[in-house]
């Protein structure tokens, strides 16, 4: 458990460290035409299927918010968050979980939010998701 809760530590320390900003207004939605899940460390991911809109976007690529809040299976047995889909500039996708939107704004809507811990915490998936170009944002 501690080892749990040191790694989150560490991935909300990394994740606020990266500058986000609003989406390029050509961004496009992705939609995944059925549920997937993925492995994430100890846990699973349960992506709900619909359309993902793009959230905010960071120098190393763009989160994309779930349709519905995602689930998830294992060590963090039947919670549900809010969160999405990053996918990297290089074409790599991961889990992310949290609210970003303090950091893009740069005004913290809450405490958290004004100590970077509500930045968006990332797990990478394998594989990829079948994801497909929306053309509705």
């Amino acid at each position: 458990m501690k080892f749990l809760l040191l790694s989150l530590l560490t991935l909300a320390t990394i994740s606020s460290c990266v500058p986000l900003t609003q989406p390029a207004a050509k961004t496009g939605s992705l939609t995944l035409p059925q549920e997937e899940k993925r492995a994430c460390k100890a846990a699973r991911v349960i992506f709900p299927a619909g359309v993902y809109t793009p959230e905010i976007a960071s120098e190393r690529g763009t989160y994309y918010l779930a349709p519905s809040p995602m689930r998830t299976e294992g060590v963090l047995l039947g919670k549900e968050y809010r969160g999405g889909i990053f996918v990297a500039n290089d074409g790599r996708h991961a889990a992310w979980f949290g609210d970003a939107r303090d950091d893009a704004d740069e005004r913290a809507g809450t405490l958290l939010g004004a100590i970077g811990a509500s930045a968006p915490k990332l797990g990478v998936i394998s594989p990829s998701l079948p994801l497909q170009p929306t053309s509705t944002r």
